[in-house]
């Protein structure tokens, strides 16, 4: 757990030019999505972003790591979660650069609950790309169940910064502000 907890450190103290070290060149069409997501006004609107940034980030360059990951995903809808993670294990080994990879099997830990896993696995989906707003919302959820208000009020205002749109976040966020900022007088 304390080695989760350090790399957890790193990821909310790192700048996003930093943790992006390895992070393929920039895309243009999906840097323009990331800036409309941001700007969205709307849950649909945000959610129909969303989609359109998910189905590119999802390509990996490789034939091989998408099929495995159309089979990664099935076994994570069907809650067959540890099939899910090593079907992960063998995309990362192929892909270690493909952040979605780490990011779905942190997902996969997550649902299994856990989190010093799901943890880790953010730090490296997070270390490829700074912007995957579902990484940071979910770390922001396991610290709220790991009692951590803090560093969970942190990951979630870094989720809304890239999607204010996320359902249920901003009202989390809010109920963390008191505890974390303290109260008006």
């Amino acid at each position: 757990m304390k080695i989760a907890i350090l790399a957890l450190m790193g990821i909310l103290a790192a700048p996003a030019a930093a943790m992006a070290q390895d992070k393929p060149p920039a895309d243009p069409a999906l840097d323009h999505l990331y800036e409309r997501l941001s700007k969205a006004q709307s849950e649909i609107e945000a959610r129909n972003i969303a989609l359109q940034i998910e189905r590119m980030e999802l390509k990996s360059g490789s034939d091989t790591a998408d099929l495995l990951m159309d089979r990664a995903l099935t076994a994570i809808q069907a809650s067959k979660t540890a099939k899910a993670i090593k079907i992960l294990d063998a995309i990362i080994h192929l892909r270690p650069d493909y952040a979605e990879a780490w990011n779905k099997r942190a997902t996969a830990y997550f649902l299994q609950k856990d989190y010093v896993r799901s943890i880790a696995d953010i730090a490296e989906t997070l270390r490829r790309n700074p912007r995957e707003y579902g990484a940071w919302s979910g770390l922001g959820m396991m610290l709220v169940d790991m009692g951590d208000k803090k560093h969970a009020y942190e990951a979630l205002k870094k989720a809304l910064e890239i999607n204010p749109q996320i359902p249920g976040a901003q009202k989390v966020l809010d109920d963390l502000k008191a505890d974390v900022e303290g109260r008006d007088i």
